[in-house]
């Protein structure tokens, strides 16, 4: 090195002064020196960058293990114990008088729990399963997939609704069922069966959708399902409750060491109803398997004591799990057992739409006491409007007791649309209510702004004729049609109301 060499000389100048000799400095040497200045340079750096690292690693350390200590005491505690999710018992729904409409009755049912299961002994468990709970090939190959996406704790559902024999013969074979669970839990019981299908609806597995949605691991886990059509589906959130957890104590391996304590399930409100039990299953007796829609108002209060759509299918078979081969069955059937025709279906009123045409006649002042003669129809301009007969003189009273449409052609026509569906919106024609029910349909209440917004037409005489007399263009549901009646029966506007505690 050049500064090296330098270095040397000025101090050999010296040396030489004063009668010292000085050996020249050979290459080797200042090979030497060069070497061993380098090393120490990079021994100082690397010094260094050691040294910062064990400060770095020394602060994360004190992080750890003071700041962040909570939240790895947890995690270790969780790792060390392994949470079982237990579904909530359902709260009843009952009638005016606390008889149960929707109740649980116990339900005996066998699970596998993945981390207790030995891998060598996996085919053997389920062929044992198989032959004892007489398992269908579709059923475990459910199985096979459930286990391969389960993890941990979460149990995979095996069989539900066992009776009695079964869930015996697979609990006195636990010992050579490893990873096997049989337990008692609760399923949604509906003693009137077909009679409330379309009042309270059913409940069932949560879809993978509403999963995604919500994420809550309570939705996963076997036995649970929550409501998916009528008042169970509405009043989900005071129906559900909260869920329990069996908490047990696990080694690093997932081994059970032992089980700890248990926090029991919340279970869900009790919902009073409006109806009448009783006068309920004895409507949907008398309708039997025809096509039809009953409700029954108390015209004091508005309480709806009885609401029945027949033919209707079985909520309990629904709650244990449907065929495919049954639901073709029901969804096929033309009397259309799914629809709750008393809200959801919507017909022409006909004669029985009269008396909204006679609200709208007194409101317009028109003498109920005036005649009109029924020849048989009425004539506008080339077209003739039929009666059903030739009624000769009609005042208001005798046409409605009559049915006689020449009447209400006659007088409807001149108080018009507008007062027609003005005083049929009176009686609760068009209209939704505030009903914990879902799928309401307003049905259709026509006038001179509805054509023109539906049609893009004007309206006309013709029209008017038609929705006298409940036709044309006039839609009313089997509820509304009730309502009105009870209103008019009652002389108030009342408002139906099917929680009674909603009415208190």
């Amino acid at each position: 090195s050049v500064s090296l060499r330098r270095a040397t000389m000025r101090v050999a100048r010296p040396l030489a002064h004063h009668g010292m000799k000085f050996q020249k400095p050979t290459r080797k040497t200042v090979t030497e020196a060069s070497q061993s200045f380098s090393f120490t340079r990079r021994a100082m750096v690397l010094g260094g960058i050691q040294g910062g690292i064990g400060l770095l690693l020394a602060t994360r350390m004190a992080w750890i293990s003071v700041a962040e200590n909570e939240k790895y005491q947890l995690l270790s505690e969780s790792n060390r114990v392994n949470l079982t999710l237990i579904p909530p018992r359902r709260g009843w729904i009952v009638d005016r008088a606390g008889v149960p409409i929707a109740n649980n009755r116990t339900d005996f049912r066998v699970d596998i729990i993945p981390d207790r299961m030995e891998k060598d002994s996996r085919d053997r468990v389920l062929a044992a399963l198989r032959d004892l709970l007489a398992l269908t090939a579709e059923d475990l190959s459910r199985i096979e997939d459930d286990l391969k996406g389960a993890a941990g704790f979460q149990p995979v559902q095996v069989a539900e609704n066992l009776d009695w024999e079964h869930f015996a013969a697979v609990s006195v074979r636990l010992p050579e069922l490893p990873g096997v669970a049989p337990t008692r839990g609760f399923a949604r019981n509906y003693p009137a069966g077909a009679a409330v299908a379309h009042l309270v609806g059913y409940v069932g597995a949560a879809t993978a959708e509403q999963f995604k949605a919500s994420k809550d691991p309570l939705l996963v886990t076997p036995g649970f399902k929550l409501g998916k059509d009528g008042l169970e589906k509405v009043l989900e959130g005071e129906l559900r409750g909260k869920a329990g957890a069996k908490r047990v104590e696990v080694t690093a391996r997932g081994k059970l060491v032992r089980e700890l304590a248990t926090r029991p399930d919340e279970p869900g409100k009790t919902i009073r109803l409006t109806i009448d039990a009783g006068l309920q299953e004895y409507t949907a007796r008398r309708l039997g398997n025809e096509s039809g829609s009953v409700t029954v108002f108390d015209v004091t209060n508005g309480d709806i004591l009885a609401m029945v759509s027949m033919p209707a299918y079985d909520p309990n078979a629904f709650s244990d799990g449907i065929s495919r081969t049954e639901w073709k069955m029901l969804s096929e059937d033309d009397h259309l057992p799914l629809m709750n025709k008393t809200l959801q279906g919507l017909y022409p009123p006909g004669s029985t739409f009269k008396p909204a045409t006679a609200l709208a006649i007194l409101g317009g002042g028109i003498d109920p006491n005036r005649v009109v003669y029924c020849n048989g129809g009425y004539q506008l301009g080339n077209r003739r409007f039929g009666c059903l007969g030739r009624h000769g003189p009609m005042t208001m009273h005798t046409a409605i007791a009559r049915s006689c449409n020449t009447y209400f052609y006659t007088m409807g026509r001149e108080v018009g649309i507008e007062a027609i569906a003005a005083a049929a919106r009176k009686l609760g024609f068009g209209a939704e209510f505030d009903l914990p029910l879902p799928s309401q349909r307003y049905g259709t209440i026509p006038d001179s702004a509805w054509k023109m917004r539906r049609y893009k037409q004007e309206w006309s005489q013709a029209d008017t004729l038609n929705a006298a007399i409940g036709q044309g263009y006039v839609l009313v549901s089997p509820f509304q049609l009730a309502l009105s009646a009870a209103r008019i029966a009652s002389g108030h506007e009342l408002i139906p109301s099917l929680l009674a505690a909603k009415r208190a």
